[in-house]
This record gives C-alpha cells, sequence and structure tokens, in this order.
C-alpha cells in the first residue's frame, strides 16, 4: 500500500455511499477536521476508527487499506435500474395512442380520460424512472420524498428501494392505462369504473410504497432510534392516504348517486368541501409528521398531537357535508 492509498479509498467509498464528511465525523464523534485530515493523508484513523469506518462503508480493514482491489470489494454497491420499466413505458405510450385513435374514429374521445392516461404515463411513470435512475446513479436522494440529510441511511439498500418502487409503479400504471383504454376506447359504457380505477390507482400507489418502505425499515436505517420514527410514521402516512382516497371515492358516489353534472353549482360546492377536506388532513398529517421526527424514543411516550385530531374532525365534517349539498 503507498501511502495515499488509505486517503484515497476513504474519500472514494464515502462518496460511493453518498456521504458528507460531516456524517462520518458525527458517526465516528469526531471532528469534520479529522476526517479532512485523513483524505488528504495528513494523519490517519486509529484502529477503532478504522474497523468502524470499514464497517459504515461495508468493505473489509484490508481493502480500506488498499491491500485489496476496490472493484472486488464494491460490487455490492453497485444498483441499477434496469430496461424492463422502459418497456412498461412504451406500452403505456402505445395504449394513450390506441385510445386516441379509436375513440377518435368512433367519436367517443374523452378529453377527461386522456389527461388522467397521459398524466399516469408522463409526469408519474417516466418523471419518477428518470429521477429515480439519476438518484441512484449520481448518488443524490435530496428530492427524494422522506429523506432526511441528518439521518444516517445504508445507501446500498435505499438504492434497492428505489428500484422496486420504480418497477412497480411502471407494472402499475401500464396497467390502470390498458383497463382505461380497453373500458373507454371500445366504449363499454362503464363510465363509472373510470371512477373507481382513479381511487384504487391513488390508494395502490401510496399504500405499495408505504409497504416496501415499511419491509425495508430495518435495512435502510442505520440507528435504532430513526428506525422507531420511521415505524411510527408509516401508520399515519396510510391513515392520511386513506382518508384521501375515501374522500375522493365519496364524491365521485355523490356524483353518481345525485346525478350531478359537471360544471354546475353543486358539482363545485361537493369539489369545494373535497377540497376543504383534503387540505384539512393535509394540514393534520404535516404536524403529526413534524412532531414525529422530534420524537425522542428512548426518553419520551408518543402521544399523538393534537392539532392532527382537530383536523381530521375537520376533514370528516367536510366530507359529511357532501352528502347534504
Amino acid at each position: 500500500m503507498n501511502e495515499n492509498q488509505l486517503a484515497e479509498n476513504l474519500m472514494y467509498y464515502r462518496k460511493k455511499k453518498g456521504l458528507s464528511q460531516e456524517k462520518i465525523a458525527e458517526y465516528l464523534e469526531v471532528s469534520r477536521q479529522a476526517v479532512t485530515k485523513w483524505e488528504t493523508n495528513t494523519s490517519k484513523p486509529n484502529s477503532d476508527n478504522l474497523i468502524k469506518l470499514a464497517q459504515l462503508f461495508e468493505v473489509d480493514v484490508d481493502t480500506l487499506l488498499g491491500n485489496e482491489g476496490r472493484e472486488k470489494s464494491s460490487t455490492q454497491g453497485e444498483v441499477s435500474i434496469g430496461k424492463m420499466s422502459w418497456a412498461f413505458i412504451g406500452i403505456s405510450v402505445l395504449c394513450i395512442l390506441a385510445y386516441i385513435i379509436q375513440s377518435a374514429l368512433t367519436d367517443i374521445f374523452s378529453v377527461g380520460i386522456f389527461i388522467f392516461m397521459f398524466i399516469l404515463c408522463i409526469p408519474i411513470q417516466l418523471f419518477l424512472h428518470i429521477y429515480f435512475s439519476n438518484a441512484i446513479k449520481n448518488n443524490s436522494f435530496n428530492g427524494i420524498a422522506g429523506f432526511d440529510d441528518k439521518i444516517e441511511y445504508n445507501i446500498f439498500e435505499v438504492k434497492k428501494l428505489l428500484v422496486q418502487i420504480d418497477l412497480h409503479i411502471g407494472i402499475m400504471s401500464t396497467v390502470y392505462i390498458f383497463l382505461l383504454c380497453v373500458i373507454n376506447g371500445v366504449n363499454l359504457k362503464m363510465q363509472w369504473f373510470n371512477g373507481v380505477l382513479i381511487v384504487a390507482y391513488i390508494l395502490n400507489f401510496i399504500t405499495s410504497i408505504e409497504m416496501s418502505n415499511y419491509k425495508m425499515i430495518d435495512k435502510i436505517y442505520r440507528r435504532e432510534d430513526d428506525r422507531k420514527r420511521a415505524k411510527r410514521s408509516i401508520p399515519v402516512t396510510v391513515i392520511f392516504s386513506l382518508i384521501l382516497c375515501a374522500g375522493i371515492g365519496m364524491a365521485v358516489i355523490v356524483f353518481e348517486i345525485k346525478g350531478i353534472e359537471n360544471n354546475t353549482l353543486p358539482a363545485m360546492k361537493i369539489c369545494g368541501l373535497l377540497l376543504l377536506g383534503i387540505m384539512s388532513a393535509t394540514t393534520g398529517f404535516l404536524f403529526e409528521n413534524s412532531k414525529i421526527k422530534k420524537w425522542n424514543p428512548a426518553n419520551t411516550n408518543y402521544r399523538t398531537n393534537k392539532v392532527s385530531i382537530i383536523s381530521l374532525l375537520i376533514c370528516a365534517i367536510m366530507y359529511g357535508l357532501m352528502y347534504v349539498v
């Protein structure tokens, strides 16, 4: 090993894991200046810190010292999104084109259906695939919902989770676009089923992501306190998701039962109440999440935020008023 090998390896594996010098310093309980000196070969970590660094980078000490090649030890950290998601995106685009052509020929084209299929394909399916791919490639996760720089993650497992979520979104979006294409393209006269599909998609989208996160909690988070906070936030997110889907579903049912047409005063009232209910539920969700982030599992018992309870009651009232409009 040459004198600079350890310093180069420390910087190489730190960046590979997507960690800053501040994070390394916090993990080892040393100053950031000490980490800088190690990476510039001004000084070297002691044996205890060297072992901890090897564990953090998921390599052995010999590799960190440069006694073994990097590539042999770093294969575990190589995660990338395959081409399967692009195949599903292609199928979705073909379904949308087929719907446009078929509905135009039979004069049953619906702008609303087209917009919804477009949203599923482009902003959700395509955009998220590109975003996740770049995040994994560049070790940049700050834009991912829920990612916090103050939390110590196992980056390898985070990448695996993003790959799973990306593939699931791709399959799910393609299936729903295909169903919408078939039901509306051949004029099956099941317009009510469009609302069911929309609610089902939203519910599936949110709960599937939360379930994937829950299954990976023990692998993603390195610290026990962070794991407990993450597990505490899962039920809150699931309840919030169910409230959103319930509101949308109730609005669709009211429209169907009362025969309310779009762009009418009753329709605007129902949409307004739905929006107020969702805004109230979102406020409670944000307050609850904020409290969870500040919660210390070691010293205090957790109690639900009063603002969240009040927001939930207001949401329930808004939803109930939709039936009496």
